[in-house]
């Protein structure tokens, strides 16, 4: 994986938990919370990142206004099952290992939804650009997993 990969997907997930967990309402906003963790990023680059990450910006009243994840009136539970769905595209089984697949630039951000929706027998994940892959328990019932997660995407149908 190319420094620049690895660049891009540590950028997106961090774009993802601070628009979750702050308020905050500029692109120069999100830019100075990047350099404060040492991330050096132009405009036009986390435009685009704001955009393929599904985070918008939305009224708050009279108060101004803030990123959030598209679909962010829901639960965080919920706005996770969103993010999984709308990004998987398969998922497929090697072992105890589950390898699923996304759009290009997209793993990072469903792996960070899966980790968040803290299945009990997913151990953890790793992402690339447009795969990531989720550890299962020794002992796991790795079918009822991978059914459950192809149920979340709508892919039941592919259940083999």
């Amino acid at each position: 994986m190319s420094e620049r990969t690895r660049a891009r997907q540590q950028r997106r997930k961090l774009l993802l938990e601070l628009v979750q967990r702050e308020e905050i309402a500029s692109q120069n906003q999100l830019q100075g919370h990047l350099t404060r963790y040492g991330l050096d990023v132009n405009q036009a680059t986390l435009s685009r990142d704001l955009r393929e990450l599904g985070i918008i910006k939305v009224p708050l009243g009279s108060t101004g206004s803030r990123y959030v994840l598209r679909g962010a009136k829901a639960s965080p539970q919920r706005q996770y099952e969103e993010t999984f769905k709308r990004l998987v595209l398969s998922i497929e089984r090697s072992g105890n290992t589950l390898v699923l697949r996304t759009n290009p630039g997209h793993a990072q951000a469903a792996c960070l939804a899966l980790d968040n929706l803290r299945h009990a027998d997913v151990l953890g994940t790793v992402a690339g650009d447009d795969t990531f892959i989720a550890i299962l328990a020794e002992k796991a019932d790795w079918e009822g997993t991978r059914n459950q997660l192809l149920s979340l995407v709508g892919l039941v149908h592919l259940v083999r």
